[in-house]
């Protein structure tokens, strides 16, 4: 018998040729099979193992509510009576308003944070626990959505959304950069719309940054809360190990990490807040907090080239180079010529070449002392744009004479 016989009879007596491909499974069939992996009773194999505590146990822990099943909120209301580090929690009581942030009255401010079970983002990515405060009736009151199961993702994000109205600002520490990207992410691949379009979204480690990257060795939250606040944290859990502590519950049922992220949450929001406060002074008494005047007077003269010239022209004697610089072109553009020719001249003097240009334009078309500018022309660099301003200059000169 030869081969092609053999695999024709081996078919008849199977009684079916080549069998169908499976279907491929759908995300429905996914999340159920989530949710029986989840639900699987003791000394099954499945997320949880034998013997792990249920969800009521650290729900008791954190003082939260089940809001569903896998959904944890936690509610916390801190009052405005004590300090946080040097900063009198008091002080939360005024509104703060740093240059380009909405002065409408009507905006709550929403401080947000999450802790996910990665860092660096990706549609893998979930934020297991969400966490947001207000200031409101003298005290900040926070809230928080833990989800102690996969399966719970579409209920917290749902939760979460359901806190927001459109008359919020969202307030975060590179919120722009990390958490609402993840989030937006999260409500898609849950096919939900999410509730950020709108709402204006202001990133506190932005204005951080400007203030105090030249005084500080970063700008990270812990960082900040050391230079600015006068805080230091005691038995913290470093945000990079949230995703280890997560999973340790999801698998084993240990949640004595978790409390500490679920705490590290709630640190990094009230810190988030007094942080928005703080910055307000900081501007406001800048020598006081060791601001860089040459940052805060470039980000005032984004919305008030007045207010930033005023702030240089206070600290006139303390000012970098560059300051000097930016205090000549804001009285240039004011039209106070005598105050900005005072500076050029000082800065010429110690060799700043943009200065002696500065000089030679003015000379040149305002004062039109062409004496002056080819003097200035010459103490220049030697450049193609030198040479055709001095010979333009000297032109003008044999002209007159």
């Amino acid at each position: 018998m030869n081969l092609k016989s053999r695999l024709s009879r081996l078919q008849s007596q199977a009684g079916t040729g080549v069998a169908s491909p499976a279907p491929e499974p759908t995300v429905s069939d996914l999340r159920a099979r989530i949710a029986q992996l989840e639900n699987r009773g003791p000394g099954k194999r499945g997320l949880a193992p034998a013997g792990a505590p249920s969800c009521g146990a650290i729900m008791a822990a954190l003082e939260g509510e089940l809001i569903t099943d896998g959904l944890i909120r936690i509610r916390k209301r801190f009052s405005l009576s004590g300090k946080l580090g040097s900063i009198a929690l008091q002080t939360l009581r005024n509104r703060p308003c740093l240059p380009g942030e909405p002065e409408n009255e009507n905006l709550r401010r929403v401080y947000i944070d999450t802790e996910t079970t990665g860092l660096s983002g990706g549609s893998g990515t979930l934020a297991f626990l969400i966490g947001i405060a207000v200031v409101e009736n003298d005290a900040i009151e926070l809230s928080q959505f833990l989800m102690t199961r996969f399966a719970a993702e579409a209920a917290s994000l749902s939760a979460f959304a359901e806190t927001l109205s459109p008359n919020d600002q969202l307030v975060s520490y590179n919120g722009k950069s990390y958490d609402l990207p993840l989030l937006i992410t999260r409500f898609r691949m849950q096919a939900m719309q999410h509730p950020f379009d709108g709402l204006p979204h202001l990133d506190l480690l932005h204005p951080v940054r400007r203030l105090f990257s030249r005084r500080w060795a970063d700008c990270r939250l812990i960082s900040l809360e050391q230079n600015l606040l006068g805080f230091s944290r005691v038995d913290d859990l470093p945000g990079s190990e949230a995703p280890a502590a997560w999973f340790s519950y999801i698998r084993s049922g240990q949640g004595a990490q978790l409390i500490k992220v679920v705490e590290h949450n709630q640190q990094d929001i009230v810190s988030l807040a007094v942080t928005h406060s703080v910055l307000t002074q900081a501007i406001a008494q800048p020598q006081a907090f060791n601001v860089d005047l040459y940052a805060l007077a470039r980000w005032l003269s984004e919305s008030s080239e007045d207010d930033a010239r005023e702030l240089l022209q206070s600290h006139a004697d303390e000012l970098c180079d560059d300051g000097k610089r930016l205090l000549g072109q804001l009285a240039r553009r004011a039209g106070h010529w005598p105050q900005a020719i005072a500076i050029w001249e000082a800065l010429a003097a110690a060799g700043c070449t943009d200065s002696l240009e500065r000089l030679a334009k003015y000379h040149e078309h305002i004062s039109k002392d062409l004496a002056a500018a080819r003097r200035c022309c010459n103490l220049l660099p030697g450049n193609t744009s030198r040479e055709h301003r001095r010979r333009r200059i000297e032109g003008k000169l044999n002209r007159l004479l």
